[in-house]
């Protein structure tokens, strides 16, 4: 299934931090230039370098001579495109095979090298890790916005530190979204990181002398990967952690503090429940959760609840 020629003159829909992203490859100073001027990008910066330093490993796959490949863009926004019918694909096949999978949406006889490919699919992971800790940001200072958007603006231009008290203010209020941007965050550069230690592997393989007498790509191909990618839950456990060590705030220790106390209070409250055999309806839990002290508003309960997976209730 050749789909790339149909996809190549859509817009590529999406927005991170405010900036409308038209190209992986070319937009990336724009991005991170858009990023850099969230308010809370310094308690980030950790993460996002991360993210761009991976982003900017693959791009230079595509880099001949000192310009990007004629058909760089278009691998890329098709694999932007295709990213979740070639995830499921991926996730079925076996490991390694990640460039195979994407030339049955590309065919087959593309040009492009297997470790571009691969390197490319890190680069949509990547940029997705960006777009979700970057948006949550750049919503946190648009929620605050809504106040009266006059006010605010002068505000950060003549005392930046009360408008970033609101916005640690929202961030408060809402803490349960930190929580599944940071934890999708991990996810996403877990997942990059592992595409990427592919196309590296793959480059390789491809610089190798391919004529040396007894020489097997396949074989080899296969047993470095299989060797490489043993260690799967394993790097992207330290990935996960990575995304979540060092709190940047004492905000953010108290949301994680408070998360943990929600769900212990609220599975004891579901479990007598289902002893006594009687029902339990979400307001109901969340109200007996709101008077208990320690554990937030009836909003912030219901986005932690909901993180856990307590809520809606079955």
């Amino acid at each position: 299934m050749d789909v790339e020629r149909g996809i190549e003159a859509e817009e590529l829909e999406l927005e991170i931090a405010g900036f409308d992203v038209t190209c992986l490859v070319w937009d990336q100073d724009d991005v991170e230039a858009a990023v850099r001027s969230l308010a809370l990008f310094p308690q980030f910066n950790n993460h996002f370098k991360d993210a761009f330093d991976l982003i900017n490993t693959t791009t230079s796959f595509w880099l001949e001579e000192g310009s990007y490949a004629p058909c760089a863009e278009s691998v890329t926004r098709t694999l932007y495109r295709l990213r979740d019918p070639i995830s499921e694909h991926a996730s079925y096949a076996e490991a390694g095979s990640l460039p195979s999978v994407i030339r049955r949406f590309l065919g087959v006889s593309h040009s492009a090298a297997d470790s571009q490919l691969a390197a490319t699919f890190a680069l949509v992971m990547g940029t997705q890790a960006v777009e979700t800790l970057a948006n949550w940001l750049f919503d946190l200072e648009l929620t605050t916005y809504g106040i009266d958007a006059d006010l605010i603006e002068q505000l950060k231009h003549d005392s930046p530190r009360q408008y970033l008290a609101l916005i640690e203010k929202e961030r408060d209020r809402s803490s349960g979204n930190e929580i599944r941007a940071r934890e999708e965050f991990a996810t996403l550069l877990g997942e990059a990181n592992q595409a990427l230690l592919m196309a590296s592997l793959y480059r390789q393989v491809e610089q190798m002398d391919v004529f040396k007498k007894g020489f097997n790509t396949s074989s080899l191909m296969h047993r470095i990967l299989d060797d490489a990618l043993s260690t799967k839950a394993t790097r992207r456990g330290q990935e996960a952690g990575n995304g979540n060590r060092n709190p940047s705030s004492a905000i953010q220790t108290l949301a994680m503090d408070r998360r943990a106390k929600i769900k212990a209070a609220a599975e004891q409250i579901i479990n007598g429940r289902k002893i006594e055999m009687r029902s339990l309806s979400d307001a109901e839990l969340t109200n007996i959760l709101s008077k208990r002290t320690g554990l937030g508003t009836k909003k912030t309960i219901r986005e932690h609840l909901t993180a856990l997976g307590l809520r809606p209730l079955k």
